[in-house]
């Protein structure tokens, strides 16, 4: 019916969009159409009458209009807010993690650079830890924000060491208060490292956890991107096809 066609080509003349969608949403518009023009005729109604009629129902061209205007707008204004929590969360989280680590690979370089300093202190000394390396080993440890303690066990001629380290006191430790508030994502651990002398545990502070916390802003992100996809692909057209019905119920 070439009044139904000019209708509808006339609703969406001015509509920007998917091209592939548009076409779809006027078939969809046409098939109600004709299905309430035969339903008129089945009422008794003339061709030309129930045609008008339709589209009276319809609303005419500028209600049609300004309500699909207003699903088009309001569906793009719910995606692209959708779309910038989405990126801001994914971004922001990215930034965070990406901090956190570079941070953490720093102090662990730190850590590396302190067990291998004390390392060379001790590579002269058989037992007995002197009052001057003592207070070499005590400097680097105060020379840094993130080691609270350190253990220094002689395993010399030790066969079963895991078991003397469990089991014997240090030969030298030194220890000092640092801010590390016992939380679940910043505490203290401990890691140990030594030689066929000398083994080192060096106890430090870590937000290695806070990495994974901001981890869960992508997590978080991925389910907004993908419903801003499903409202992209399918939300707009069902849309828009209830209101038509409605409107010609």
């Amino acid at each position: 019916m070439r009044q139904i066609d000019v209708f509808i080509d006339t609703v969406y003349q001015n509509f920007d969009g998917n091209k592939k969608e548009i076409k779809e949403l006027k078939i969809e518009m046409k098939n109600h159409l004709l299905e309430a023009v035969h339903e008129l005729k089945l009422e008794g109604k003339t061709e030309t009458d129930a045609v008008r009629i339709a589209i009276e129902r319809f609303g005419g061209e500028k209600e049609i209009r300004t309500v699909i205007g207003q699903l088009f707008d309001v569906q793009k204004r719910f995606a692209r807010w959708l779309l910038y929590c989405a990126s801001f969360f994914l971004v922001l989280s990215l930034l965070i993690f990406g901090i956190i680590m570079f941070i953490e690979n720093n102090n662990q370089n730190e850590r590396h650079k302190i067990n291998n300093d004390i390392s060379i202190i001790l590579s002269d000394v058989n037992s007995t830890i002197s009052k001057e390396k003592q207070g070499k080993i005590k400097s680097l440890i105060q020379g840094t924000d993130q080691v609270s303690k350190v253990e220094i066990y002689n395993i010399k001629n030790k066969t079963d060491v895991f078991n003397y380290l469990d089991t014997s006191k240090p030969e030298f430790q030194y220890e000092r208060k640092i801010w590390a508030p016992k939380t679940r994502f910043i505490d203290l651990y401990r890691e140990g490292n030594g030689d066929d002398k000398w083994f080192i545990f060096i106890t430090y502070r870590s937000i290695d956890d806070l990495a994974f916390l901001s981890l869960l802003g992508i997590a978080f992100s991925l389910p907004l991107f993908l419903i801003w996809g499903i409202i992209n692909a399918y939300h707009r057209r069902s849309v828009i096809f209830k209101s038509m019905k409605s409107l010609l119920n």
